[in-house]
């Protein structure tokens, strides 16, 4: 059976591209099966099984992302599944998470070698997949009170959040929540809608559905200020970013032809089943690396 390495080498140009597309196609059927977006699990499989450096990885998920989603935030718009007032706050300071988010991966792998760089994210992405699928499986941010811990966060000024029919809403803390999803976003290249949906229910307040829409709004916003910010070190790839797109929206049509045959707890549990069996691949190989170093 052939090792990662040697399957890597067999991996450039035109199959290069028509493994990527595959790989998005099965991002796609996540996507359209568990109604969340495979991004999170993109860049440390992009560098595990594709051997693509993690700074290019992060860039053009970023980019594919900021496509996928668009035509999803897009969709919720038009059903009114968001929040506009708690959108804006939260995406502009999404925008300067993402940037703050992808000075930090460059200054990370500038200062320490190689093997350090991918052993810090591998450890990130461990602990960010480890918490997806706890969040997933118990079903955290399903429901909840309509009191909000912004709401209760004794900082001022506050704001009033029309829509949602929320008051007294602190402003800095809706920044601090905007500048997390944003640093995120911009470090990992992460459009992670299963974390930041259960976050905008808990911590903002919003309804399951607005938080749906508002999270993909957000997480445009920061892919937006993320991909221009990686574009500028040339650390985007078109190629790698169309790819994953032409496949996963091929792959969309799958999944939701397979959802109908599965209940909601079935789906939730196998997600978190899948995003788990993600993260031990990922921490295998950072023993590996631990044990060779």
């Amino acid at each position: 059976m052939m090792g990662l390495d040697e399957i890597q080498a067999y991996l450039h140009g035109p199959v290069l591209l028509m493994a990527l597309a595959a790989f998005g196609f099965l991002v796609g059927v996540l996507t359209g099966l568990f109604g969340v977006g495979g991004g999170f699990m993109v860049v440390p499989l992009l560098r595990l099984i594709f051997g693509i450096d993690y700074q290019l990885a992060v860039g053009s998920s970023l980019c594919f992302t900021l496509g996928a989603g668009a035509s999803g935030a897009a969709r919720h718009f038009r059903l009114r599944n968001f929040e506009p007032r708690s959108m804006a706050f939260l995406g502009a300071a999404s925008m300067i998470g993402a940037i703050l988010g992808g000075i930090i991966n460059e200054t990370l792998k500038d200062y320490v070698n190689p093997r350090s760089y991918d052993m810090s994210m591998h450890g990130l992405f461990v602990i960010m997949l480890l918490a997806t699928a706890y969040v997933t499986f118990t079903g955290v941010g399903s429901s909840g009170s309509r009191r909000s811990l912004l709401q209760m966060l004794p900082v001022g000024p506050r704001i009033k959040l029309p829509t949602a029919k929320l008051a007294g809403v602190s402003l800095p803390g809706m920044v601090a929540v905007g500048l997390f999803i944003g640093l995120m976003t911009g470090m990992m290249g992460i459009g992670g809608g299963v974390l930041y949906v259960p976050l905008l229910i808990l911590v903002v307040g919003l309804s399951p559905h607005q938080a749906v829409g508002t999270s993909l709004g957000v997480v445009v916003f920061g892919s937006i200020a993320g991909t221009v910010k990686y574009a500028l070190i040339d650390q985007v790839s078109l190629w790698i970013a169309m790819a994953l797109l032409v496949g996963s929206t091929l792959g969309i049509q799958v999944g939701a032809h397979l959802l109908r045959n599965m209940s909601g707890t079935k789906l939730r549990r196998s997600f978190a089943g899948l995003v788990l069996l993600v993260a031990v691949f990922v921490a295998a190989d950072f023993v590996r690396a631990l044990l060779s170093g």
